[in-house]
């Protein structure tokens, strides 16, 4: 610890001493690019630098990271710095197990896998496998693992991923049993999810952009499709959209037994919107549970035709509540759990019973 501490003043101290060496950054250019706001104008003399596909913008990137890194190589200890960090990190890392039908899966970090693997093992007993490697979905490590979700039957698992660091997911599907690709991609989905119902998922996406427009367009009309595997993207159905509201992101959920689609809707205030229908009738009207923003609605589970809501309405360090299918505006809530001096940070339903986290 105090090897570490020394080596972190001696960092410091040098780049103290350096501040009197002064750093040449390259020019950057200026542009009349001015907007009006209500009738003020508002200059924004950068606005090139958006563009973030151009080679204008790839070159001043580069111009400026060579003025950083040739004030960051000139510090010392910095490579006893990252080999005792590299040192610290380096540690298996195990995720906790969870159950897919009748077979277990974890997540294992070896030390500094850019990414954790998913292991599936058949009984606890049993030699964990290789389910999924992020880290081999791309040679440049450039692809990154966003999330998964099995169908009920666990017989197939969607997984997203990301290029990049782009908020763009491609959704593939994937055969649990033989580990095949069997579908995807599914393209121009953003932030979601895949929530199953049967041999198909619900997900959210926006239509495609205009080509070499993918990164800088904007996007609007957030849409909700349901997509059955081995059917081409083109025939996905669409579940829900608003034109009213073009910024709004929405999202669905399915309840356990699959019966219920609920719908999330965001983008103003805090909180969503919650919205129902059933599953199995997507053409029939949504019913409205909450549509305050300022509050955030989330139902964590349907037992008994009992829909039960984990909230901060009416209660900021959060309560769950509970009503009936057939009543779910939120005037017919019932609080099952008060709000208490702690923050309720979790709340979920595991064997037919209520795991609180505070």
């Amino acid at each position: 610890m105090r090897k570490m501490t020394l080596l972190l003043l001696m960092s410091v101290l040098f780049i103290a001493c350096q501040n009197n060496n002064k750093m040449i950054y390259p020019k950057t250019k200026k542009v009349d690019t001015i907007d009006v706001y209500f009738n003020t104008e508002v200059a924004d003399p950068y606005r090139w630098l958006e563009d973030d596909t151009s080679d204008e913008t790839a070159e001043w990137v580069k111009a400026q990271n060579k003025v950083t890194q040739s004030y960051l190589n000139q510090i010392p200890q910095r490579k006893r710095l990252k080999e005792r960090l590299t040192q610290l990190m380096n540690y298996e890392k195990i995720g906790t197990p969870f159950k897919k039908g009748e077979r277990y899966f974890f997540y294992r970090n070896d030390g500094l896998q850019n990414q954790s693997v998913l292991y599936v093992q058949n009984s606890l007993d049993d030699e964990p496998k290789v389910f999924l490697d992020p880290n081999k979905l791309s040679d440049d490590g450039t692809i990154a693992l966003a999330n998964i979700s099995f169908s009920k039957d666990a017989k197939y698992v969607a997984y997203t991923v990301s290029q990049s660091g782009s908020d763009w997911r491609n959704i593939y599907v994937m055969d649990s049993q033989t580990l095949e690709v069997i579908d995807g991609p599914i393209e121009w989905a953003k932030f979601t999810g895949a929530s199953w119902r049967g041999n198909g998922f619900y997900y959210s996406a926006y239509d495609a952009p205009e080509a070499g427009k993918e990164f800088s367009s904007v996007n609007e009309n957030h849409k909700i499709y349901y997509h059955k595997v081995g059917t081409p993207q083109s025939e996905d159905q669409l579940v829900y959209a608003n034109k009213k509201y073009p910024k709004r992101f929405y999202s669905a959920g399915v309840s356990t037994d699959e019966d219920l689609l609920f719908i999330y809707e965001s983008g103003e205030g805090r909180g969503n919107a919650l919205f129902l229908k059933p599953s199995d009738d997507l053409s029939s009207p949504l019913i409205t549970m909450a549509e305050n923003f300022n509050y955030q609605y989330y139902p964590i589970e349907v037992i008994n035709n009992k829909i039960y809501i984990y909230t901060n309405y009416k209660a900021p360090k959060y309560r769950l509540m509970v009503t009936d299918v057939s009543k779910p505006q939120i005037e017919n809530w019932k609080e099952l759990i008060p709000e208490t001096e702690n923050v309720l940070s979790n709340a979920q339903v595991i064997g037919k019973q209520l795991i609180l986290t505070y």
